[in-house]
């Protein structure tokens, strides 16, 4: 039977549709059995590369990422957390406020009893996920290696 939501952390709005990342959403809601799903991300804005992170100026995306999450893990029925927020760091200043984000993130997690998950053992964007599910099997689909790759993280437990 399924229960709960699932919150996916991920790094910042996309420039597009999102469909493919909305899709493997979809993917993993199911395979861990949630009747829903929702998005937050770290960065709160549109980014069409994470260079642009080096740009000035960017303050208020973060805090809005924060609130964002914050309403989102605060849910009543939020069971679930996927991150998929991506495996590379941004480069220059902008890593130390990356990196703050991710540490502000750990705490948020700890304070709550949420399962957390990642693909493939990593907090990979989904819409990557093919990556992973064909190194693992080459002729795997995301689909068929949700099960198998959505791993429990121990990010934020106590």
């Amino acid at each position: 039977m399924m229960s709960g939501h699932l919150v996916a952390i991920l790094h910042s709005l996309p420039v597009g549709t999102g469909a493919r990342t909305l899709s493997r959403i979809e993917i993993a809601r199911e395979a861990l059995g949630c009747t829903s799903a929702s998005v937050a991300n770290l960065y709160a804005a549109p980014l069409p590369n994470s260079n642009l992170l080096n740009l000035s100026g960017m303050e208020a995306a973060w805090q809005a990422g924060r609130d964002e999450i914050a309403r989102e893990l605060y849910r009543a029925d939020t069971t679930d957390v996927l991150l998929g927020y991506g495996v590379q760091l941004p480069t220059g200043d902008q890593r130390v406020v990356f990196q703050a984000q991710l540490r502000w993130l750990t705490e948020q997690l700890g304070e709550r009893q949420h399962r957390v998950w990642t693909f493939g053992g990593r907090p990979t964007h989904p819409s990557r996920w093919h990556r992973v599910a064909r190194r693992e099997a080459a002729e795997s689909t995301v689909a068929d290696s949700a099960t198998a790759l959505l791993t429990r993280s121990t990010i934020g437990a106590a």
